[in-house]
């Protein structure tokens, strides 16, 4: 008899498991206790290209689609990823707040305040369609990039017009002159200048080297590109001449803050002048690399160091962002 039992327990077990599982299936339902997992501000694998300020209010982009935001002036940052996760070259902020991002292949996003990112894409060359910078100047954004690459938007960033010059150069950044004058480095030493809104530019050829910013202060302006080429204007553009050379590696940007002009590129190099036409010191402070730095980015706390690393100069401290902050 025992045996008998056991042999149709033996048989029946199969059955039971089945059985069991097609219940838990049925009626069960599973649920899942997600532990977060907090995102380190910057990554190993990050690098950053531009950023923009408004007020206290600071973003930083970079590749993999990577955005910083600030609200109370770098003491605290939060990190987002754009769709795509496409690389994000420049941003530009309104006097209002509206937000414009610009990357390859002549992808745009938009948005204002905290509103859900907007996207859409500029009609760009097929072989070259790299947008490089975009600003907001005089209640319009320009954007600009590879192969001529030349767009005007509206305070709103929803109408895009494309104003390009035709010329098979790439445009590596626009930026603000003297009396309303725009202005565009370019590739072969080229300085593009529109007097009119936009309509039509004049061109000078300064070197042979690309050009990668400039900066106004008053009437006196700065051009800085590889090799370590910088230029000099004293009345608005009108004429340029040669800076003296002080360092043989690209520059990639130059601002003006509290009287003092300073210039960042590739290699660690960071220079200031108070004399820039003549005199530029090295500046190696605390904490900065040998990695490169293509922005810098003047606010009323200090001008923020872009690139491979990221912080604040003030007079002569580097106050770095430290990669181990999380938010």
């Amino acid at each position: 008899m025992f045996k008998c039992l056991l042999g149709w327990l033996a048989r029946l077990a199969p059955w039971m498991v089945i059985g069991s599982l097609a219940y838990a299936a049925v009626f069960i339902k599973p649920s899942v206790n997600p532990v977060p997992l907090d995102q380190p501000l910057l990554e190993r694998r990050d690098a950053f290209f531009d950023g923009a300020a408004l007020g206290e209010h600071l973003w930083i982009v970079g590749q993999n689609g990577a955005l910083l935001s600030s609200l109370d002036a770098g003491a605290t940052w939060a990190r987002e990823e754009l769709p795509a996760r496409s690389n994000l070259q420049s941003i530009a902020v309104s006097d209002k707040g509206r937000q414009v991002v610009v990357g390859n292949q002549g992808h745009l996003w938009t948005r204002q305040g905290q509103e859900p990112w907007q996207s859409q894409e500029l009609v760009v060359s097929d072989l070259a369609g790299k947008l490089l910078s975009v600003a907001f100047i005089d209640g319009h954004f320009w954007a600009v990039g590879e192969m001529g690459a030349l767009f005007r938007g509206d305070a709103d960033a929803a109408h895009w017009e494309a104003m390009g010059t035709g010329e098979d150069v790439t445009f590596n950044s626009i930026r603000a002159g003297v009396d309303g004058d725009l202005w565009i480095t370019a590739e072969f030493g080229r300085l593009l200048r529109s007097r009119d809104g936009g309509l039509t530019w004049t061109t000078q050829e300064l070197g042979s080297e690309s050009l990668r910013a400039l900066v106004f202060d008053g009437s006196t302006g700065v051009a800085v590109g590889n090799q370590g080429q910088a230029f000099i204007s004293r009345d608005g553009g009108d004429s340029w001449q040669a800076v003296k050379p002080f360092t043989p590696e690209h520059l990639f940007d130059i601002t003006v803050h509290e009287g003092e002009w300073l210039t960042t590129g590739d290699r660690g190099a960071l220079f200031r002048s108070r004399t820039p036409a003549s005199e530029w010191q090295a500046w190696t402070p605390d904490g900065l690399d040998k990695s490169y730095h293509s922005r810098l980015l003047d606010t009323a706390d200090g001008v923020v160091l872009i690139g491979h690393q990221l912080g604040l100069l003030r007079q002569d401290d580097l106050q770095l962002w430290p990669r181990e902050q999380q938010q």
